[in-house]
């Protein structure tokens, strides 16, 4: 089950748990953010996912075994290292070797979010955490897309669609990280699941002091073994250092929904232009915690500072 408790992050190793859901002889987890739901299938060649009436767009990581994906009158056969994004409606993943597959959907799908063991961790809603706010629709309209992660020069990968984001480096590594170069930073109003998809990761967590120090909480330094995940929520100080060496590891960072800052920087995504950009950012809802209190006239320096 979920740990949260106590905890700044949640964290999931699904290996720790019998399945949420078995399909034959596949094997399947479910795990919720406030937005997005993760979905990992492991089981023997020919094992299948399902979808009926998806209410929106969704991802397909195939990174280590090669899958048939079949969605809106398309049927595209794609290796390992591949990454699809599946338009609404009907479709159907398969295995066509022994192995696993990630899925990442929004929490449109009403269905999957009950699915979820950690489903009342978000009951009521995470005020500080935006709603999903869609990009336009597809310039070439909703179809199937496949990518072949390995006809392409290593480096980062980022890909969107309307209602979603998926953010990575491809190849995965063999080594740990670099502890001199670690990248612990936070999020304004929007969660991150990183979902753990080879080898060890220790999730580094801290939390901002607020005036109550009764929300003060210890760093975090969480182990993660694959398949996991690990959920930053905002404003939670996060970064994720891999610790395998010797043997792949690797993580993908999902995002619902997509991220403003990184889809209006040209040269980020990779699918770019496959999706108009709204005219106007969206609101904010990133909370605004002050040291001094609203009647304290020290208070105008943060907000002075703030601006």
């Amino acid at each position: 089950m979920p740990h949260t408790e106590g905890l700044i992050g949640t964290y999931r190793q699904f290996w720790e748990d019998e399945p949420d859901e078995t399909s034959g002889d596949a094997s399947i987890w479910y795990h919720r953010t406030q937005n997005g739901v993760s979905v990992y299938l492991s089981g023997p060649k020919g094992s299948t996912y399902t979808r009926t009436g998806n209410p929106d767009e969704s991802f397909v990581w195939a990174l280590f075994t090669g899958v048939r994906v079949t969605a809106g009158g398309d049927e595209i056969v794609g290796q390992a290292g591949s990454v699809f994004i599946v338009p609404p409606g009907d479709s159907t993943v398969e295995l066509t070797e022994d192995g696993s597959v990630w899925l990442g959907f929004t929490a449109h799908a009403d269905d999957l979010v009950a699915k979820c063991p950690n489903k009342s961790e978000y009951e009521p809603p995470v005020d500080n955490i935006a709603p999903i706010t869609p990009l336009g629709e597809p310039v070439d309209g909703y179809a199937l897309k496949h990518w072949d992660l390995n006809a392409s020069p290593d480096g980062p990968r980022c890909f969107v669609h309307r209602t979603a984001m998926s953010k990575f480096r491809w190849p995965f590594r063999s080594q740990p990280r670099d502890p001199e170069k670690m990248s612990p930073h936070d999020h304004e109003d929007f969660e991150q699941a990183s979902l753990i998809i080879a080898g060890t990761m220790v999730h580094h967590m801290r939390r901002h002091w607020t005036r109550n120090s009764r929300e003060w909480k210890a760093d975090e330094h969480y182990v993660v073994v694959a398949p996991a995940v690990a959920i930053s929520k905002p404003p939670d100080i996060h970064t994720t250092q891999a610790v395998t060496s010797g043997a792949t590891v690797g993580l993908i960072d999902y995002y619902v929904p997509p991220r403003w800052d990184i889809v209006t920087t040209p040269g980020m995504v990779t699918n770019e232009g496959e999706y108009p950009i709204p005219d106007e950012a969206p609101r904010s809802y990133g909370r605004s915690d002050f040291v001094y209190a609203a009647d304290d006239p020290r208070r105008a320096l943060e907000t002075k500072s703030a601006g």
